[in-house]
């Protein structure tokens, strides 16, 4: 075949094929148009379902912390010692009155505390099976609770007790490096003036932390 033939049958077969590729080109320029499209509206939709679920969880909290008032009275006569009270308790005795009032106000609980408690003293568990690691830090003295005992706790509760949140309490308060690394270590922290809230006034846990409601 001569090289003129070869060379025509050549450019016919690339004219042949140009509509060919033109229509898969703008098949396929289609088809990631639809899909772009799709990708769009489902990020849309996802958007409305994550906005109406975060309404929901909204109203819901809002309705359970309400009801919570209903059953003050209750909580109260069930179990609210004063801070005198509770200031005159021993470190054990104070372990189990966080344990009482854990327990006053539906959860499970029970005191670890002891040797080789790994710095856990009440382990609790709420109506959703989500545990809560408690240190209790009781003192006469008025001292403060310094950031290392957060370290412990920290290093143990999620590892060992499965704890999905961490509180620490004390009757007394706490050092300022102390609540700033709990703020940003998510570990709540309840002083003196939020013990006597839960306590004497009948506070339900919920009221007075940031712990995420087990709805």
């Amino acid at each position: 075949m001569r090289i003129q033939d070869i060379s025509a049958s050549v450019t016919l077969g690339l004219l042949l094929a140009l509509p060919v590729e033109f229509l898969t080109q703008k098949r396929h320029g289609r088809q990631t148009r639809l899909y772009k499209e799709e990708i769009k509206r489902l990020e849309e939709e996802n958007l409305r379902v994550r906005a109406q679920i975060s309404r929901e969880r909204d109203r819901r909290r809002i309705a359970w912390l309400a009801g919570l008032e209903s059953s003050r009275r209750r909580r109260r006569a069930a179990y609210s010692p004063s801070m005198r009270d509770i200031d005159k308790e021993s470190p054990s005795g104070f372990e189990a009155a966080i344990q009482r009032l854990l327990e006053r106000d539906g959860l499970k609980a029970e005191v670890i505390g002891g040797r080789g408690d790994q710095a856990v003293d009440v382990l609790a568990e709420n109506l959703a099976g989500s545990k809560i690691a408690v240190q209790c830090k009781h003192t006469v003295s008025g001292r403060k609770v310094a950031a290392p005992v957060l370290y412990s706790i920290n290093g143990t509760a999620r590892a060992v007790y499965g704890a999905s949140e961490i509180v620490v309490v004390t009757n007394g308060s706490f050092t300022r490096d102390a609540e700033k690394w709990g703020s940003q270590y998510g570990i709540v922290l309840i002083g003196r003036e939020t013990l006597r809230k839960w306590s004497e006034r009948a506070d339900h846990l919920y009221q007075i932390t940031d712990l995420s409601i087990p709805l």
